[in-house]
């Protein structure tokens, strides 16, 4: 991707990045721009270990002047997903724990696992109550998520 190239229209999108060298696959969550250069926040699908340490995002960047940096190698995919982040009424570990207690209704262990074996959906949480979820069928993951969770409110990523 090219610096010019980063904008709003980007975050909620499932990309493929660079980590230590890896491939590895993410959603954008947050993107900043100044003077000098671009910033990308992706957070990965799963955490990713380095030394001694735990990732679960990262920053890819590039230098406006000449486009020098890690963000030359983030490209988007599923272009033809949509995106929408999720405010939940509780914390998710909260909802988790809903999943353990009924596992005969809900055959999953917490909420990630149900989203992210939905039809070609993924889960990426991105704090202690909220969600960005990429799913080529958002309207019927919609109407269950409102059905059987608290969702305090839900708004579509363009």
């Amino acid at each position: 991707m090219k610096s010019t190239e980063v904008n709003n229209s980007i975050i909620g999108k499932r990309c493929k990045c660079i980590f230590t060298g890896m491939m590895v696959t993410g959603v954008i969550e947050e993107i900043t721009k100044d003077q000098h250069a671009a910033h990308v926040k992706v957070r990965f699908d799963e955490p990713h270990v380095w030394g001694n340490e735990q990732f679960e995002y990262n920053w890819s960047f590039a230098r406006l002047s000449d486009g020098f940096g890690s963000l030359r190698y983030l490209e988007i995919i599923d272009d033809k997903y949509q995106t929408i982040r999720v405010f939940f009424s509780k914390t998710i570990r909260e909802i988790d724990r809903d999943f353990v207690r009924d596992y005969t209704k809900w055959q999953r262990v917490n909420l990630k696992e149900w989203v992210d074996n939905y039809e070609s959906s993924r889960f990426t949480q991105i704090s202690e109550c909220s969600t960005i979820i990429t799913s080529d069928d958002t309207v019927h993951l919609i109407e269950w998520l409102k059905r059987n969770i608290q969702v305090k409110s839900i708004e579509e990523l363009i």
